[in-house]
């Protein structure tokens, strides 16, 4: 009997066949390279037939891959023009709360999804929850989450909007403090744990970022921190507009950022249509070429 592949099997495909290895396709689904091999070897296993050719300079499609991407590619088209349809589809008076999970630096963004979305349908409301506790759309606490790793739940959606890119950063106050600042000398501002794990924070320490001479459990004091002269610091570029990039040959790793629903919330219209706001949003701010909402 044949079998079918669904969504969470054909992304893994999909992310293969536009980065040509399973390291690379890791990254930008926010897993393990091993677990994107294991779990393609086991859908292989299930149909009966090779998907991908591996080979010593990445990877490639077999001709059945190849038809399962086009599969996926349909299937990505679609839930994006149904996400944006959604918006003239749902009834014009819409009532309802939506609960949204979102980490410090992308509070703003929701902030500014909701005026739009209530403005929109003023008899909708949105809470806010800011916390790195990812797990909360999984036991049903959230409706919508913003984040930046994949955790391979097969019962969320997992909507790819791009990738935040890093710098480090600091203030003009704190330049004319030290003119002649360098990596090794800087003072920075550095994240407790577990934030210092970071694959940016591992890769500016291993840059020889300096010592840190304060520390903070929060993204938000770490960035009120820099714009008051006290350092320098680890910070996405979209938050960092008002500051000063420093080291640019200090190569620092970007974050996919994804938007994550369960399917069941999006069968609620007010859902579905702040999901399509937020969306927007997000991809306003990250400037992707490539983010068709």
């Amino acid at each position: 009997m044949a079998l079918e592949a669904n969504w969470d099997d054909l992304r893994l495909l999909l992310a293969v066949s536009r980065r040509g290895s399973f390291l690379q396709a890791g990254q930008l689904l926010g897993i393990a390279a091993s677990t994107v091999s294991r779990r393609l070897t086991q859908l292989e296993v299930a149909l009966g037939e090779p998907l991908v050719e591996r080979g010593v300079e990445g990877c490639w499609l077999t001709s059945r891959g190849q038809a399962l991407v086009e599969v996926a590619l349909a299937a990505e088209a679609g839930l994006r023009r149904q996400t944006a349809a959604g918006l003239a589809e749902v009834p014009t008076e819409l009532e309802g709360t939506v609960l949204v999970s979102t980490g410090e630096g992308f509070s703003s963004y929701v902030l500014e999804a909701a005026s739009r979305f209530t403005a929109l349908h003023p008899r909708c409301s949105v809470e806010l929850v800011v916390t790195a506790d990812f797990h909360k759309i999984v036991r049903g606490v959230a409706d919508i989450a913003v984040r930046t790793a994949h955790l391979g739940e097969p019962s969320l959606i997992y909507r790819p909007l791009g990738r935040l890119a890093y710098g480090v950063f600091a203030n003009a106050v704190y330049l004319q403090r030290f003119p002649a600042v360098t990596a090794t000398t800087a003072h920075t501002i550095a994240l407790l744990p577990p934030l210092d794990t970071l694959p940016q924070m591992r890769a500016a320490k291993a840059g020889g970022l300096g010592h840190a001479q304060f520390s903070v459990n929060s993204f938000a004091a770490q960035l009120e921190s820099v714009r008051r002269g006290m350092g320098v610091a680890v910070l996405p570029r979209i938050l960092a507009n008002d500051l000063i990039r420093l080291f640019p040959d200090l190569h620092l790793p970007d974050m996919q950022v994804y938007l994550v629903t369960r399917p069941q919330a999006l069968k609620q219209a007010h859902i579905r249509c702040f999901f399509a706001i937020l969306e927007r949003v997000l991809c306003e701010a990250l400037s992707l070429e490539h983010c068709q909402v």
